[in-house]
């Protein structure tokens, strides 16, 4: 891996890159079926509940997790138009806030600290990719879209588990990247990108 502080040896890399993969891949001489885009969140102030899991739904296309310092990051759909845009604007708190209170009433007493714009990176299937691929000990999770934080810890075991064997786990084989290649995206375009 070269970087702009020297270059490092692995035998292994594995990109778990959440925005600008196929910047990164390209570096590795692979083009991915990924788009990236825009995806805006908030913090509200210090809540002293505990949530000790991800509240979410996809019908109102929203979520809700508590950070370590007790502030509630709330998150909502991406910009369905792919972009590397990192503008942030009133537009998601005023169609974010009332779907979130919706989901959780007591949100209505806390005030918004701060909001941002980063970007994910979604596949063209609405599926990560997860695996090994044809550039040797280089390995992919990404294009998760808006999912990857919240089902990062599941598939990193599944990806220590490819490493450590060399063996691909049965539950993320159909998330190969090969699949875009035998022409076989997933079915299922679920809510990658909707929350």
């Amino acid at each position: 891996v070269k970087t702009d502080k020297g270059d490092i040896s692995a035998k292994i890399v594995v990109s778990a890159v959440g925005g600008h993969v196929t910047s990164l891949a390209s570096m590795a001489g692979l083009r991915l079926p990924i788009r990236t885009h825009p995806l805006q969140a908030y913090v509200t102030n210090h809540f002293a509940q505990h949530l000790d899991v991800i509240v979410s739904s996809v019908g109102l296309g929203i979520y809700v997790s508590q950070t370590a310092r007790g502030e509630l990051l709330i998150g909502a759909n991406i910009d369905p138009q792919p972009s590397y845009s990192y503008r942030s604007g009133h537009t998601l708190i005023q169609s974010c806030s009332h779907r979130a209170i919706t989901l959780l009433p007591f949100l209505r007493n806390l005030r918004i600290l701060r909001q941002w714009t980063g970007v994910c990176d979604m596949s063209v299937d609405y599926s990560p990719i997860m695996g090994k691929t044809d550039v040797e000990g280089f390995y992919l999770t990404t294009g998760w879209g808006t999912w990857g934080f919240k089902a990062i810890p599941a598939s990193g075991e599944q990806m220590a588990e490819l490493i450590a064997t060399g063996e691909t786990p049965e539950l993320i084989a159909p998330f190969s990247l090969a699949r875009f290649a035998k022409d076989r995206p997933m079915a299922d375009r679920g809510s990658a990108g909707t929350h």
